[in-house]
């Protein structure tokens, strides 16, 4: 196989309930969260975030984390490197939303 092929198989699976439950404050837990996002972009990893019993998802939480990732690393990376499983329809609309007026704001 391929380096390429590997690579892309590669994957690195974020459970965020973890880090929110285990970082106490939602400004460090959106640091903790775009760090691991990152480790997983540095080494060439597909990222999927478990979204399971995550009950909300906070402005400063996702400034921290998701904005600044689009503002270090672009969207192009965000859309190409980041994907959800376990995501309701809300929690869904909530990140398409945010992306959207992000996107506007950049």
């Amino acid at each position: 196989m391929s380096k390429r092929l590997f690579n892309q198989a590669m994957k690195l699976t974020i459970v965020l309930k973890d880090i929110i439950n285990n970082a106490g404050l939602l400004p460090e837990a959106g640091d903790l969260f775009y760090a691991k996002i990152v480790e997983g972009i540095e080494n060439s990893e597909r990222v999927i975030v478990d979204m399971s019993e995550v009950t909300a998802l906070p402005s400063v939480f996702l400034n921290v984390s998701i904005g600044r990732l689009i503002d270090e690393w672009g969207m192009d990376k965000l859309k190409n490197n980041l994907s959800f499983t376990m995501i309701t329809k809300q929690q869904a609309i909530r990140l398409k939303d945010y992306i959207a007026k992000y996107e506007v704001i950049v």
